[in-house]
């Protein structure tokens, strides 16, 4: 991974005016915002966000694509143009989930106070980040099926080895299983107090 402050900034801002992301912002808007963060470039994975961790800053993608990770599953791929991780920084809450780059990437971080300062200095930045949320509003994970009840559970049970004893050889006396027998004698024990 790179990191060059300086630089970047001329290249920065004419990348930031491709992107129909920044359409509202003035060419002085878009300096400020790039004035404000910090230019990384990475030729391999890496992750930029972890899921339920404490939000310190959010990233414009400039180019490459990143995967988007709740658990092990990858739930969104995101490419150039695309604001990360504004939503849990401006409300405070932790990290909904992963995002890591799938490869190349260039990144703009901005931190949580400088993010602040631009949104109460640039109104039309405010707007790009509140469309931009809505677009990445929590996607729901499905639901995993509930698992069937079994049919049958184990009885674990400390009981007097002579009562055990005296059940099995009376199952076993009247030709039936131990674990059928006992199932009866539950039964009937439930019918007789009355419990559903």
């Amino acid at each position: 991974m790179k990191v060059d402050a300086q630089g970047h900034e001329e290249k920065d801002i004419r990348r930031l005016r491709e992107f129909a992301t920044f359409d509202k912002l003035s060419d002085n808007d878009l300096q400020c915002v790039v004035l404000a963060a910090h230019h990384t470039s990475t030729s391999a994975p890496l992750p930029l966000i972890h899921e339920q961790t404490p939000s310190d800053a959010c990233y414009i993608l400039l180019s490459g694509e990143v995967g988007v990770y709740v658990g092990q599953d990858r739930i969104a791929v995101l490419g150039p143009g695309e604001v990360i991780g504004e939503s849990a920084l401006r409300r405070g809450k932790l990290r909904s989930a992963t995002v890591t780059t799938t490869g190349a990437a260039e990144i703009l971080r901005i931190e949580r106070d400088d993010l602040a300062r631009l949104l109460d200095e640039i109104p039309a930045l405010r707007e790009t980040m509140d469309a931009t949320i809505a677009r990445h509003a929590p996607v729901a994970v499905p639901e995993q099926p509930a698992k069937p009840k079994p049919t049958h559970c184990r009885v674990d049970a400390l009981v007097a080895t002579e009562l055990v004893e005296r059940f099995e050889r009376a199952a076993d006396g009247a030709g039936v299983r131990v674990s059928a027998a006992l199932e009866d004698a539950l039964t009937q024990w439930i019918q007789r107090n009355g419990t559903a």
